[in-house]
């Protein structure tokens, strides 16, 4: 008998392990129809300077699929729609596996993905840090290269609701 209650206790928290590194499309509910104004910074790779550029951002919700329309007032020739859709039971959003996730009240404030890619042509381990709220959002990419081990800040979007 001890060892069933163990058993039943041991995948309950299992379960709920499991869980908190799953992403659910109602995880996103409050950022639908949303806008917001703000920012790029990103490492120029020529020269490696940081370079800032304004940004808008709209975001829609369409069953397990976020779209993200950016536009660059800028450099309108820069701007897209991206469709992200929440993949693999929840444990990836997009191509990129979660690897960390926070939620206040169902509504998801941090989400940590990675990918394996290329950066300035070289083999590299991709991470993103989208940090969600109500009116604040941000969305960094970090570079690990694989060879040298050497980490930077590749871009980070920064915005406001409007």
């Amino acid at each position: 008998m001890k060892t069933i209650l163990q058993s039943i206790v041991g995948l309950f928290f299992l379960s709920t392990a499991i869980a908190q590194n799953t992403l659910s499309p109602s995880n996103f509910e409050y950022l639908n129809a949303s806008s917001w104004s703000g920012n790029l910074m990103y490492i120029n790779y020529s020269d490696g300077k940081e370079v800032n550029i304004r940004t808008t951002l709209k975001i829609f919700l369409k069953d397990d699929t976020i779209i993200q329309e950016m536009e660059f007032p800028d450099e309108p020739k820069a701007n897209y729609v991206s469709r992200i859709r929440i993949k693999k039971n929840g444990t990836y959003f997009g191509n990129e596996k979660v690897e960390a996730l926070d939620f206040t009240e169902g509504k998801i404030t941090n989400l940590t993905t990675s990918y394996q890619g290329r950066d300035n042509n070289k083999k590299a381990n991709i991470y993103k840090t989208y940090m969600f709220g109500e009116q604040n959002l941000s969305i960094t990419k970090t570079v690990v290269f694989q060879k040298s081990g050497k980490k930077l800040i590749r871009n980070r979007y920064t915005y406001n609701r409007q």
